[in-house]
């Protein structure tokens, strides 16, 4: 029985809000503030879901829901506060695209949050923008797209004007749908933990939860869920699964690392594909797992521990600096590397707000230290998969051409999804429409 003096739960508008303001103005990463935020709050099905569809829809539209605001303004948006900014959104995008939502609620809620967190001014300016929206929202449609294609198209697809450009550009025939793709809200996917369970088993568990799930047909091992992920996470907490986006499951499958290995994770946290690989080789075997922050590596730990997986050995290590101790040490070799994300802008929208043209250049000539390290680490007749989460062939196909110019001891190797799709010399880029997952780059690579 619940204790009458528990302390109410925040409502999901008010926790939208704070989650809204970490990702926008302290760049925190949606996906992980949401777990946070959904194990720290035990909401029922319902606020859980208005919880999600708030935080992913303002990112989602944020370009557009600016775009309203400074048309209703009398003020700049460089003078708005960032607080009433999120606040005014969070109000629109309800009034926009919530129809179950009375206009009245979105409103009167919107200045019930905005009381307790600014002063009055900012409160009667969040009251006259969301009423003068109800007022005027005939008025507020969108121009023709010829009075300004890049503009409209910014607006549309709600990503900034250079990145439409740079898809645009790179992608030409298929940028509508990469754009669209990224607007699509993804279901949740998670990994059967193969140690504690099994997939059938797992399904037949969450039914009786009342989750819905579906099996992936290239994966054995992988589940997306269709309906009722709020009581999925006492199961994660158990260890039984792991969540995980679809794409981000494929390098460790194509690497496929046998019980007994000597595995290398360059790039490891927080551990999604470390264990991954331990639970397919049984947890037999050796996988040592770096990265460069002593706090993501207890991340990895932790995710180790919850899992029962006794095998990741984690140490904070600068992997783009050659350890000539190991050279020649490992039969498999993992570099998932840094890289601009421009493939996750469906489950990360945020990174599309975060990232600028400029920063595309940052990750090249890193990607290209990573990999001349990770050949060296590679056994005579071993593995090196090279993936990304990007779609900027600079990071991805460009790299891997150059690395094989330079590095003339390796070949590469085909491999496939089942039936679903094949790779062309080794390489393989997955478009975020195609497995309706994120956008992927892997490379599968043999040490002659």
């Amino acid at each position: 029985m619940m204790n009458s003096t528990a302390k109410p739960l925040p409502s999901a508008r008010k926790l939208a809000y704070q989650a809204l303001y970490d990702i926008l103005e302290k760049k925190a990463y949606a996906n992980l503030t949401l777990q946070h935020v959904l194990k720290e709050y035990p909401l029922n099905g319902p606020e859980s879901r208005l919880l999600t569809e708030l935080v992913y829809g303002v990112l989602r539209k944020y370009n557009y829901l600016l775009w309203i605001i400074s048309r209703l303004s009398t003020y700049s948006l460089k003078k708005i506060h960032p607080s009433v900014k999120i606040l005014l959104c969070l109000g629109l995008y309800q009034l926009l695209y919530l129809s179950r939502v009375p206009a009245s609620a979105a409103v009167n809620e919107t200045v019930k949050i905005a009381k307790k967190i600014t002063h009055k001014g900012n409160v009667g300016f969040i009251n006259a923008i969301l009423r003068g929206y109800i007022r005027k929202k005939k008025e507020l449609s969108l121009f023709p797209r010829n009075d300004n294609p890049l503009l409209y198209d910014s607006l549309y697809w709600n990503e900034p004007e250079w990145l439409v450009k740079w898809w645009q550009s790179h992608y030409s025939r298929e940028a509508a749908s990469i754009l669209e793709a990224f607007n699509e809200t993804p279901k949740l996917a998670v990994r059967v933990n193969t140690l504690k369970t099994n997939r059938d088993a797992l399904q037949k568990m969450m039914a009786e939860k009342g989750i819905k799930t579906e099996a992936v047909p290239w994966d054995n091992n992988a589940l997306i869920l269709l309906e009722g992920a709020h009581a999925f996470w006492p199961l994660a907490e158990e260890g039984l699964a792991y969540v995980q986006s679809l794409s981000s499951m494929i390098p460790a499958a194509i690497l496929s690392p046998k019980e007994g290995d000597r595995v290398l994770d360059m790039c490891a946290a927080p551990g999604s594909k470390t264990t991954q690989m331990a639970e397919m080789m049984k947890n037999n075997g050796t996988i040592d797992a770096w990265d460069l922050y002593p706090h993501k590596i207890s991340l990895i730990k932790n995710n180790a521990k919850k899992l029962g997986i006794s095998i990741i050995h984690a140490g904070a290590r600068d992997s783009g600096k050659p350890f000539p101790a190991l050279f020649g040490r490992y039969d498999k070799v993992l570099l998932d590397a840094p890289c601009s994300g421009l493939g996750v802008l469906s489950h990360k929208p945020e990174i599309r707000w975060h990232r600028k043209e400029e920063d595309l250049k940052e990750f090249p000539p890193l990607q290209e230290k990573l990999l001349s390290c990770a050949a060296s680490y590679v056994k005579e007749g071993g593995l090196l998969v090279y993936s990304t989460c990007t779609l900027n062939p600079a990071e991805n196909e460009d790299r891997v051409r150059q690395f094989l110019k330079e590095h003339q001891g390796f070949t590469p190797l085909e491999f496939s999804l089942g039936d679903q799709k094949k790779s062309a010399d080794g390489m393989m880029t997955i478009l975020p429409y195609e497995l309706h997952s994120d956008g992927f780059f892997i490379a599968k690579l043999l040490k002659k």
